[in-house]
């Protein structure tokens, strides 16, 4: 359930109200709260992709790398808006490297192509990934290098933002990339829902020292976040593009304790074992956003504090 205070503001909803946005990747973590939050700001919402999204889209099957049917469906609907949110593979492991390039690569020129072959363009906003930078030891603004490891999904999110940027002279692109998002509907494998699990069965998880730093971004504040974009986007076609984040660093302990503290009050115990693990290979000790851009363009700031957005995921987790 979408927590009230990260819901759209009055002003944001009614300047998208009556709009005929198409969205991708609606079956998804992020595109699931996107389309949730549109239809109750009142948008004409069409989801395009294999899978249907939320109850209230309008469903139109088509995968991304089939460029005649997305073309189609494109201009049958002439969108006012589309926010591209497809976003396979994010899950480390779930898709190989030249599947994730393809729909990131090929499906976003197809998309791209189509919305800037109708009369009247739609405003477009891209959802990148911090993933997309490369490493650093600092927060990282939006002049820093796109260089992310060879063959990741970083690579395949870099590709997707370079055919976006070929469309900039033909449709107002607003590209946004959301560093560590977390909340209700996460794949089971990522670390919240992973420890939520392993505390329920009773499991003991072997940790490294978790002294990176991270910036963790609530779902439905992301979410109210794009909107926002959104709703503020010139209609001059030109591409701007803006990190995403809470603005608040912390260490990976710190938010495992905090995960910790609300399972002990569901009266569910873990037993992280931290310091158990050497760090990975190339496992990046800071990865932190920069987002004074975006707060210096009005954009909408996140509302969810840490305890309160930890609390969200695990009553999800746990059907609470």
């Amino acid at each position: 359930m979408s927590i009230e205070s990260a819901l759209l503001d009055r002003d944001a909803a009614a300047r998208l109200a009556d709009k005929r946005v198409l969205l991708t990747g609606a079956s998804g973590f992020l595109g699931a709260h996107l389309a949730r939050q549109g239809l109750a700001a009142g948008v004409e919402l069409h989801c395009l992709g294999r899978s249907p999204g939320p109850e209230g889209c309008e469903f139109h099957p088509a995968d991304l790398t089939d460029a005649a049917a997305v073309s189609a469906t494109v201009a049958a609907l002439r969108p006012d808006a589309l926010i591209h949110c497809a976003a396979p593979g994010v899950a480390h492991g779930t898709m190989d490297y030249p599947a994730m390039r393809a729909v990131a690569e090929d499906g976003t020129r197809a998309l791209y192509a189509a919305c800037a072959a109708l009369p009247q363009p739609p405003a477009v906003i891209h959802v990148g990934s911090g993933f997309e930078y490369a490493p650093s030891d600092h927060a990282v603004d939006e002049d820093w290098p796109l260089e992310p490891a060879p063959l990741s999904y970083g690579a395949a999110k870099v590709a997707a933002s370079r055919a976006a940027q070929e469309f900039a002279k033909r449709l107002p692109i607003l590209l946004l990339r959301p560093f560590h998002i977390y909340g209700a509907g996460e794949a089971a494998r990522r670390l919240g829902p992973f420890l939520i699990g392993e505390a329920r069965a009773g499991r003991a998880v072997p940790l490294t020292a978790c002294e990176q730093r991270r910036d963790f971004l609530h779902v439905d504040d992301c979410a109210a976040m794009l909107w926002d974009g959104l709703a503020r986007l010139a209609p001059s076609p030109g591409l701007t593009s803006r990190n995403l984040g809470s603005g608040r660093a912390i260490t990976l302990g710190e938010f495992i304790a905090a995960l910790s503290a609300e399972l002990a009050r569901q009266g569910v115990e873990t037993d992280c074992q931290i310091g158990a693990l050497p760090y990975r290979q190339g496992e990046p000790m800071v990865s932190l956003p920069d987002i004074s851009r975006w707060i210096a363009d009005g954009g909408r700031t996140a509302r969810i504090g840490l305890a309160e957005g930890v609390a969200d995921l695990v009553r999800a987790e746990l059907g609470r």
